[in-house]
């Protein structure tokens, strides 16, 4: 048997007898055995399971990792790290159910020179990830991950393919079972702290670069803040791609860096050390000097 996700593995015995057993569970145990299959199946050497309610950050609900290794970059996720995470942007995106992969939503390039590629990949080790992302039918989103090791090496197209083509049984199960596996007080409403937390970081967000830009600069950084490529901006602005990417090149020039990978760990720098409630450019209590619009 192959050891790579394969539709030799999928056509196996070993694989059906693992979905006869997921549909013979209920609760608890068939969420754990569904992280087991995939697990297995995707060769995965973390995973875990996110829930972001509607008007609040992310809950860790699950995760089968060091938690010495991660303690402090599951940490700083919760803190603000998640709105610069690929796959947060993605969901923010889009409420649809999908299954994605890094190289869905990011310029492998420039993404391997951010803050949180390094922090959340290479400090532990990480080389890839696939994503299964749902609503959790309350207005928030469900997201399972499943990383690989760099010793494990990257996933392969086919690998990708294959993980997407099972993705409506992760689906299945999650929907049925994942709140077996969640504190009974992170199914409430999140408190009035974490609802004012989630909203000054995303209204930070919102108001990043108002007081340096032009207008329409501001606009474009901020469709490049929630992880829009160049040529999407540019559609979505009803503007030349060119003219997008002059505006790009203006606003990396008027924030002193070179690439989107240095807009997000410019924008955790600032977050991490301004008041983020005040509704003004945080920008103004970091120091930066505005500059002629």
């Amino acid at each position: 048997m192959s050891e790579m996700l394969s539709l030799e593995y999928l056509a196996s015995s070993e694989w059906n007898g693992k979905i006869a057993r997921l549909i013979a569970l209920e609760g608890k145990p068939r969420v754990q055995a569904l992280f087991d299959m995939f697990s297995h199946a995707l060769r995965s050497d973390e995973m875990m399971l996110f829930h972001f309610r509607g008007n609040a950050g992310p809950e860790i609900v699950e995760h089968r990792t060091s938690k010495s290794i991660r303690e402090q970059q599951i940490n700083d996720y919760k803190n603000g790290f998640y709105l610069t995470d690929p796959f947060y942007l993605a969901i923010e995106r889009s409420t649809e159910n999908q299954a994605i992969s890094l190289r869905d939503v990011v310029d492998q390039e420039d993404f391997q020179t951010s803050d949180f590629f390094v922090r959340h990949y290479v400090d532990t080790d990480l080389a890839d990830e696939m994503c299964y992302c749902m609503s959790d039918s309350q207005g928030g989103r469900i997201l399972l991950s499943f990383a690989r090791s760099r010793d494990a090496g990257l996933y392969t197209d086919e690998e990708l393919e294959l993980a997407k083509a099972i993705a409506p049984i992760a689906f299945g199960t999650l929907s049925s079972s994942w709140r077996h596996l969640v504190d009974p007080k992170h199914l409430i409403p999140p408190s009035p702290e974490e609802v004012k937390l989630h909203d000054d970081l995303k209204r930070a967000r919102d108001n990043f670069g108002r007081s340096l830009l032009t207008d329409r600069e501001f606009e474009v950084v901020q469709m490049m803040l929630r992880g829009y490529p160049i040529d999407v901006i540019a559609k979505r602005l009803k503007m030349a791609e060119g003219t997008a990417k002059v505006h790009r090149r203006n606003i990396y020039a008027k924030l002193d860096i070179s690439s989107m990978a240095e807009l997000f760990s410019l924008f955790i720098d600032v977050v991490g050390e301004v008041n983020v409630g005040l509704d003004a450019d945080p920008l103004l209590q970091y120091g930066q000097v505005p500059s002629s619009n």
